[in-house]
């Protein structure tokens, strides 16, 4: 099984090959361009029809040698690389743009529909599994085959989604099974090679596209423009045969890029919920059911989905491997039925998402018999605390007091603070005290991740003003410069920094520019001089954890800081510095403090959750396990 980094190395290889195709590709489009408008805007090929007609074409280009037509090229050019450009800068505000697109409708996180309720119960769970943050999940009501879907371009901003037939069609093990296979896409770091692909392939087949919308425009004009219609149909013809090279081209080049990985997607997925019967089982599901019919925006991002949302009429452009290998590596005994895949009839019903689903039971025969599959360790949560979390206006009291203080006066101007809200209600604060006194520092750290989704469904608005009262609440911490444990800051701090990265955009309020070499050192010492702080009480062992790590990862020459005072501010900009490195470089960071963090060969509770929450922050994998 390949780790993170290994895939993450494939990922770059990949992303060359398709920055490699699509150059030939669009050297291709370009050729064929300025040879197609060459001919057309020939003036000599109408003046010499007589010399064609009677001693042959060849006697006319000998007499009339053949010029490239510079401007075609030249636009067809800029055309492919604008239309690329918008369309990745298009995708990079996060998937929920592509499932828009796809008529995905979004799940609230305080749904009570017990469909929906199981559903990000189940996301939640894999989410855990896979360690990573909580994504948005989203249905597509109008689709009855069994299919779903991970996009967007980092894992902070990603999000899941699942037809109306997965939900309707697989039990909770198979659903399971799918949403795993999608969480691996997110882990692996599919996501962003897929929206880069999505932006190469929507730029060289974009005049195809072009001609299928002025050809749909055309058939629905109204009678009165006959003439105007008749002039779009025959650009929409041309538009639509020139483009079609274009589509044969982005066709082939997911095919040569997407196909292995679906093969790891579906290892990985077992990994995640030990099950590998229940995803064979989806699977077979699936392969049951009719196919969608094609659509504009299905065929954009059919690479995308956990099966194919169409037949290629040649098997090589097929951005999937055939379903049978699939289901053959999760079950080498299985041998495809001669009579095909049955359709499998409803599991649940459900009723255009109005009515109360409900659960309908069927015999061993119908329904495979399959061993129970991983499930989140979420009983800390109490029925007050999972409706709070859930709730997005509710985040505005139940969030900020993960950041209180337990210094009493400190703790009561902070609640002050808190009740200022317009959103904040006394009520609802007693109940968020009692319910979080009752949870540890990991299990306060799991629930700022489940409220991930609640808070993006917030507005534009009130994120930021959540932001900001977190902010205010820290601040006050820091300049009432009361000496609490350096360990309860920092993992206070680092909570933090978890709801800022949720809120998006007010986080980028304190990221720095530029960034320099020496910052950089200076950010490195400053963190692993902390974790040496926090994980050893001794002074000698703290200095030699620290001297050790310099020496473990060639950072000679440097001395431990001696932090008597946590700064949030400081801080904040020290992890700017490093969330914009490479991938290598924030893993080397995250290896350092792991390894000064165990160099007494024992990780404690708070360094683990302080450790899971760096990797977090910098969209690494974990090394720690629980």
């Amino acid at each position: 099984m390949k780790n993170f980094f290994q895939q993450q190395a494939e990922n770059r290889r990949a992303s060359a090959l398709l920055v490699c195709l699509f150059c030939l590709a669009v050297a291709l489009i370009v050729v064929i361009a300025q040879w197609f408008f060459g001919l057309i805007f020939d003036a000599r090929i109408a003046s010499n029809l007589n010399l064609i007609l009677y001693r042959g074409w060849d006697v006319f280009r000998e007499q009339n040698p053949y010029q490239w037509h510079l401007p075609s090229a030249v636009i067809t050019f800029s055309l492919i690389a604008i239309t690329g450009i918008y369309k990745y800068r298009q995708l990079r505000v996060g998937g929920g743009q592509i499932a828009k697109q796809l008529g995905a409708t979004r799940v609230q996180p305080n749904t009570f529909h017990p469909l929906e309720k199981q559903l990000l119960n189940v996301v939640e769970e894999m989410a855990i599994a896979a360690r990573t943050t909580v994504p948005s999940v989203y249905i597509q009501l109008h689709q009855s085959q069994v299919n779903a879907f991970a996009a967007g371009h980092t894992n902070h901003n990603a999000v899941i989604s699942v037809t109306r037939g997965a939900l309707e069609k697989l039990t909770r093990d198979e659903l399971q099974a799918v949403v795993a296979h999608e969480f691996s896409h997110i882990v692996n770091g599919d996501i962003k090679l897929n929206n880069r692909l999505v932006a190469a392939t929507f730029a060289i087949s974009f005049i195809g596209l072009l001609g299928e919308w002025i050809l749909q425009h055309a058939a629905t004009s109204r009678r009165g423009r006959n003439n105007s219609s008749g002039f779009e149909l025959v650009a929409a013809i041309i538009l639509i045969s020139y483009g079609y090279i274009g589509t044969l081209l982005a066709d082939f080049i997911k095919a040569a890029i997407c196909r292995r990985r679906e093969y790891l997607a579906d290892a990985n997925a077992c990994q995640f919920n030990r099950n590998p019967e229940a995803l064979a089982n989806a699977l077979k599901v699936a392969a049951g059911l009719r196919l969608p019919h094609r659509n504009a925006h299905y065929h954009q991002y059919s690479h995308l989905f956990f099966n194919q949302t169409r037949t290629p009429w040649v098997s090589s452009f097929s951005t999937h491997p055939p379903i049978i290998k699939r289901i053959q590596k999760l079950q080498p005994s299985f041998k495809a039925p001669t009579d095909g895949f049955k359709e499998r009839t409803n599991v649940a019903n459900y009723q255009a998402m109005q009515l109360t689903a409900t659960r309908e039971y069927f015999s061993e025969n119908t329904i495979p018999i399959i061993k129970p599959s991983v499930r989140a360790n979420t009983d800390h949560l109490s029925a007050k605390l999972s409706q709070l979390v859930h709730d997005p206006y509710s985040c505005f009291t139940l969030i900020p007091m993960l950041l209180l203080s337990d210094d009493f006066e400190l703790r009561s101007n902070q609640l002050n603070n808190l009740l200022s809200s317009q959103y904040v209600d006394a009520f609802t604060l007693d109940i968020a005290e009692a319910e979080l006194a009752k949870l540890c520092n990991k299990q306060r750290f799991e629930l700022i991740e489940l409220a991930a989704p609640s808070i993006d469904c917030l507005p534009r608005k009130q994120k930021d003003e959540l932001a900001n009262l977190c902010w205010q609440i820290i601040l006050m911490v820091d300049n009432k410069q009361i000496n609490l444990p350096l360990n309860h800051q920092l993992l206070v701090w680092l909570y933090l920094e978890i709801i800022l990265m949720q809120t998006t955009r007010a986080k980028n309020k304190l990221l720095l520019k530029t960034r320099n070499t020496k910052q950089l050192i200076q950010a490195w010492r400053y963190f692993v001089s902390l974790v040496a702080i926090i994980g050893h009480n001794d002074i000698q062992d703290q200095q030699h954890a620290f001297v050790a790590t310099c020496q473990q990862f060639n950072m000679k020459g440097l001395t431990a800081l001696p932090i008597t005072q946590f700064d949030s501010q400081s801080a904040h900009q020290m992890l700017a510095a490093l969330i914009s490195l490479p991938v290598k470089n924030r893993n080397a960071f995250l290896q350092a403090i792991e390894f000064t963090a165990n160099w007494d060969n024992e990780i404690n509770e708070a360094e683990q959750t302080m450790l899971y929450s760096f990797a977090l922050l910098l969209d690494l994998p974990s090394a720690v396990t629980d």
